[in-house]
């Protein structure tokens, strides 16, 4: 099983996958807790490796040709969604319109609608077009609120299963409800 960032919508379902080549080794998730608005806010944080010396020998040519700057355009894509979506959303709003798309962390059962909030890529090696062919993608996500989904069905409604399954999980190791 494979890690994966999404965009997908009730409507438009599955739009942009970006699946893991490797899942992270560390994943943080950092709970935080504003007194001022008596709110609780959550980040992940994690590093991707992308490689080039693991791939298959049929796509190894291609791979060592392109380097895995197409996986990193892809990542790089999902950063630049959220604006496109950001800006949609104002304007459905504005018009009467919405946008039903989000981005999503998929990790085993969990998904979580999430918005990239930093990403640091690191490129390690080139080949001799200059293309990297090992690389380090250090990404912050921020965990989207019912405020942030307000109209946003499909977002509320996984937002409400990743909070039933953290639940459920705390029910297992014996925490009452």
């Amino acid at each position: 099983m494979k890690g994966a960032l999404t965009v997908s919508g009730e409507r438009s379902g599955l739009i942009q996958s970006v699946v893991f080549q490797f899942n992270p080794e560390t994943i943080r998730r950092i709970q935080n807790y504003s007194e001022s608005d008596n709110r609780l806010s959550e980040s992940i944080r994690f590093e991707l490796v992308l490689s080039a010396m693991e791939t298959r020998e049929q796509d190894a040519s291609e791979v060592f040709e392109h380097g895995i700057y197409p996986q990193l355009a892809a990542i790089e894509e999902l950063l630049q969604h959220q604006t496109q979506v950001r800006r949609r959303s104002w304007l459905g709003w504005l018009f009467g319109s919405n946008d039903d798309r989000f981005l999503a962390w998929v990790y085993g059962e969990r998904v979580v609608p999430v918005k990239i909030q930093r990403m640091t890529i690191r490129e390690v090696l080139h080949n001799y077009h200059l293309q990297p062919i090992h690389a380090t993608v250090d990404i912050v996500l921020r965990v989207l609120t019912t405020i942030d989904l307000r109209g946003n069905v499909a977002g509320l409604e996984a937002l409400g299963a990743y909070q039933q399954y953290r639940k459920i999980q705390s029910e297992l190791a014996g925490f009452p409800r």
